[in-house]
């Protein structure tokens, strides 16, 4: 076995050393943002989530109508190796890119003869535990998501422009995350998380068809709390509903839920609220059950 690293990568299913791991310029991938994408992480060095991922990143790539020529188990293999290699411990942070590939300097696909993958494994990030503890900052900005008739939400694309430039806005007024509405001007969701938030003993969160994608933890979380009997709505809801609400939190795969302290500088009731710890706990039982059935990465 090849000795362990920092940072792993492997291209085309091989791995590679970091002063290698380049991609050509002509790859479509690289000019055009013509790829999909998915992240995963490991729990107790165990993948979690991993088949929703998987069918999630097939679904973009249907939508882009690019053939992943590998499996989904020759994928996990990969996975699995990449994860091995890893020096740190500890839990993995795993990006998967399906790109289209080398192929001339022309926004057609037709001369891009094979499909090419990326995969790079590293330490997962442990982020500050103040965030947990009292909450972030989040700014409803003027950049707008997506238009759904534009480009489909549920594709997970190479293509992340908007959400630069959503998180650029934020970032230069002070809040961690954005909060991106609709053409409608309804609430979607965070630059790389789902949203959440709760007022009068109910918590909400955009649906589907405002225009989002369909986050693994928020669909794992939905149906915890449903269990739990937590009351959840999936609704359409304005800009002034986040901002007024009592509580809020946003959700993502290395984050987990993260309570949310104020929305355009004005302090919400509570941070973390009530219902934002009780889910935390939801949340956490259900990975941890999930986790007894996974086998561990060697």
């Amino acid at each position: 076995m090849a000795p362990t690293q920092d940072m792993v990568v492997f291209l085309d299913g091989e791995p590679v050393a970091l002063d290698a791991a380049h991609v050509s310029v002509f790859d479509h991938g690289f000019l055009f943002g013509d790829s999909v994408y998915e992240v995963v992480r490991t729990v107790r060095r165990r993948l979690f989530a991993f088949d929703p991922h998987m069918e999630r990143l097939e679904g973009s790539a249907r939508g882009l109508w690019l053939e992943i020529p590998w499996s989904r188990d020759e994928l996990r293999a990969q996975v699995e190796r990449a994860v091995s290699l890893v020096k740190d411990p500890g839990d993995a942070y795993v990006r998967i890119i399906i790109t289209r590939g080398v192929g001339e300097l022309d926004l057609a696909p037709d001369s891009c003869k094979r499909p090419g993958s990326v995969i790079i494994a590293k330490p997962l990030p442990v982020y500050p535990r103040a965030w947990y503890e009292d909450g972030i900052a989040v700014q409803i900005v003027g950049t707008m998501r997506n238009p759904t008739r534009a480009v489909s939400p549920s594709i997970k694309s190479g293509n992340y422009l908007n959400n630069v430039l959503a998180l650029m806005e934020a970032r230069r007024g002070g809040a961690l995350e954005a909060a991106m509405l609709n053409e409608t001007g309804a609430l979607t969701e965070c630059t790389t998380s789902n949203l959440f938030f709760a007022r009068g003993g109910v918590v909400k969160t955009p649906a589907l068809d405002c225009g989002i994608l369909s986050g693994i933890t928020r669909s794992i979380l939905l149906d915890a709390a449903r269990r739990a009997g937590v009351p959840i709505v999936e609704g359409s809801f304005a800009a002034d509903e986040l901002r007024s609400a009592d509580e809020a939190f946003i959700t993502s795969t290395t984050k987990d839920l993260v309570p949310i302290k104020s929305v355009d500088k004005k302090n919400l009731a509570a941070s973390p609220g009530p219902l934002t710890k009780k889910l935390m706990g939801v949340f956490a039982r259900e990975v941890q059950q999930r986790m007894t059935q996974a086998s561990a990465i060697a």
